[in-house]
């Protein structure tokens, strides 16, 4: 009976010791997180909101306004961050006038201007590639740009260091 009453006091003292542990760390403001982030924007048709999803040093889900000017914005759960990005020169563009395909490949480089909520702290910077296809309309077999497009994916995939 002795020896089940010590194993007992001795389980209870190490849960105690294990919630205080827990409690303490918990009790300790968030660290500051640094390293790699991947943000993987997906959009299929144009003018609607583009997914986004980040992994990396935080994982957050959304969508994503990068637009066609030099500053976007990446909407995830608990905050936002604003964005400025510059193509590099080159970049491939091919147009086949027989399936009206286009397909775009553009690099960059980003860099992180500001955020919001959980994210107001944050600053990075890093590259990005972008694939871009479209299926354009023909009209009377011919190729139009006056009919919206039958189809369009954009995949763009950034990568860089974040401190947040």
């Amino acid at each position: 009976m002795l020896r089940i009453l010590a194993a007992a006091t001795a389980t209870v003292a190490g849960a105690i010791a294990v919630t205080s542990i827990a409690a303490s760390a918990s009790a300790q403001p968030a660290a500051v997180k640094s390293g790699m982030e991947h943000i993987q924007v997906v959009s299929s048709a144009a003018g609607a909101p583009a997914s986004a999803i980040a992994y990396g040093v935080f994982t957050g889900g959304g969508s994503s306004n990068l637009g066609n000017s030099r500053v976007g914005k990446l909407a995830l759960n608990g905050g936002s961050i604003t964005l400025s990005h510059k193509a590099a020169k080159g970049g491939t563009e091919h147009f086949n006038p027989h399936s009206c395909l286009t397909s775009v490949i553009q690099r960059g480089t980003f860099k992180i201007v500001s955020g919001t909520g959980r994210f107001r702290d944050i600053s990075g910077h890093g590259t990005y590639d972008l694939s871009f296809l479209m299926v354009g309309a023909k009209v009377k077999g011919v190729c139009s740009q006056a009919k919206p497009p039958l189809a369009q994916q954009q995949v763009l995939h950034l990568s860089g260091h974040v401190h947040l």
